[in-house]
């Protein structure tokens, strides 16, 4: 049997305690420099070389870049560690094998999904750049990993810098590995994910380890000024780059620029015997988003609390489900004495191509809600309010501008506060991105449909301070 003698200064010391570790989730994450993945192909060389079975999928977001990096560095740390002589790097297809005991590394880009399948017996998977990948993408691969032979280990390596496009609370590696394990703000941590089976409690252990350029002994000084630079020019980069901390990006072109987390997000349980106000949007996909607000008048104070959103996605996407659910929930949670006032997009009282004259959204809303409505319910926009104009009010209104009133959200209303921290400006209104889903082979906008509720009901519900700053008063 090979022996091999892996010195302290082969790797990083904040990596090299974690060597040889079997832990089913292995993340490593943080800034720039951090020898995340000069450490991962030191770390999986060296199972390739000991273990009895091993199969590894290197994964990128693009198969064509795999070459550059993953296969590259591991070619670069065996060289260093004089460990060539036992892999044989082939380029057609793309891969590495062991020469000692025919274990290997293969290759897989997730644009070409479809060769994931043709992997047999995978053991190990090394996600880099996983700040890039989906939890679908992600779990496509997961489940792909298995062995019946004895001996084998079950790993997956993620490696990223928490550089992520949006909110990165809405991000899953950060919910599932940070969040919904107790450490938000955690940087380097370990524990159980434990799953419920058929009555049992299967726990796979996860380990988080976190570095930054300070962790490197061989980062060059020229470098690391370069990381701490950003601090009194980007914040942002210095933050993600050389701190290597989760952060969300702004870039000062935000539509609700006086929205603020620490400020508009506080626990808005529901007010038993105070108005309900729903807020309705037109749009199906990614789902159909309705809001429920509250608004609570103490004196000459108001204060508006948002409580609960409905973001029903496929197959249970459209606004009678939505109202279904809503009916169920008004049940289940004691809500019936509370009067309740819908309003929403003034396009929805507009007749939908191929459907008759009646046959609205509006009209579907109202019949499903009727067992809950009274004569004054209808709030609805007969027109729409102009979209600049309505966003100058809100920001104002959050900002402080109506001294006496006060807007919150619940922290449990996810995507309406991703939606507030990041919609952007467009030309002559809200820029919306809009996204393909493959499956359904449609394009849609990713944000701003829960905004579009929060803009309804605000303007519905301060109707005459609306008016009155629209007037200049």
């Amino acid at each position: 049997m090979l022996s091999i003698d892996v010195q302290e200064g082969a790797c990083s010391p904040a990596f090299y305690p974690h060597l040889l570790t079997r832990v089913r989730f292995f993340l490593l994450w943080g800034g720039r420099d951090g020898t995340k993945s000069d450490f991962t192909a030191l770390h999986l060389l060296l199972a390739c070389l000991s273990l009895p079975y091993f199969k590894c999928i290197l994964i990128r977001k693009v198969f064509n870049t795999i070459g550059e990096s993953q296969v590259a560095t591991l070619r670069k740390v065996a060289e260093r560690e004089g460990l060539l002589p036992y892999f044989e790097f082939r380029a057609a297809p793309l891969m590495i094998k062991c020469t000692l005991n025919g274990n290997s590394f293969i290759c897989r880009g997730l644009d070409d999904p479809a060769r994931l399948k043709s992997v047999s017996d995978p053991t190990h998977a090394w996600y880099e750049e996983a700040n890039q990948i989906s939890e679908e993408e992600a779990n496509y691969v997961s489940t792909s990993l298995r062995s019946s032979h004895p001996g084998a280990v079950i790993q997956e390596v993620y490696t990223f810098n928490p550089d992520h496009e949006g909110d990165y609370r809405e991000f899953w590696l950060w919910q599932k590995f940070f969040d919904r394990t107790g450490n938000p703000n955690g940087t380097s941590f370990s524990g159980q994910l434990a799953v419920d089976v058929n009555g049992q409690l299967i726990e796979q252990p996860y380990r988080v380890i976190h570095t930054t350029y300070r962790d490197n002994p061989w980062c060059p000084p020229d470098r690391a000024a370069t990381y701490e630079s950003y601090a009194a020019t980007d914040p942002y980069r210095h933050r993600v780059w050389a701190l290597g901390l989760w952060a969300t990006k702004q870039t000062g072109n935000e539509f609700y620029h006086a929205f603020s987390r620490s400020k508009h997000v506080q626990p808005c349980p529901y007010v038993l015997g105070r108005p309900i106000f729903t807020g309705w949007d037109a749009n199906a996909l990614p789902y159909s988003a309705m809001l429920c607000c509250q608004p609570i008048r103490e004196g000459e104070k108001l204060r508006i609390q948002f409580f609960k959103e409905y973001t029903l996605g496929p197959p249970n996407n459209g606004v009678r489900p939505t109202a279904k659910q809503f009916l169920i929930d008004r049940k289940v949670n004691g809500w019936q004495s509370s009067d309740l006032f819908i309003t929403g997009d003034a396009s929805m009282r507009s007749r939908q191509p191929g459907r008759a004259e009646r046959d609205t959204l509006f009209n579907d809303i109202e019949a499903e809600l009727l067992p809950a409505l009274n004569n004054a319910s209808d709030r609805w926009h007969r027109r729409n309010p102009e979209v600049m104009r309505r966003r100058d009010f809100i920001n104002w209104v959050f900002a402080g501008g109506l001294p006496n009133v006060e807007v919150v959200f619940d922290p449990s209303m996810g995507k309406t506060i991703v939606d507030l921290e990041q919609v952007q400006t467009g030309v002559d209104g809200k820029h919306k991105a809009r996204t393909m889903d493959k499956e359904l082979g449609v394009a849609y906008e990713h944000l701003g449909h829960c905004s579009d509720d929060v803009d309804y009901l605000l303007t519905a519900i301060l109707q005459a301070q609306y008016e009155a700053f629209k007037a200049g008063r």
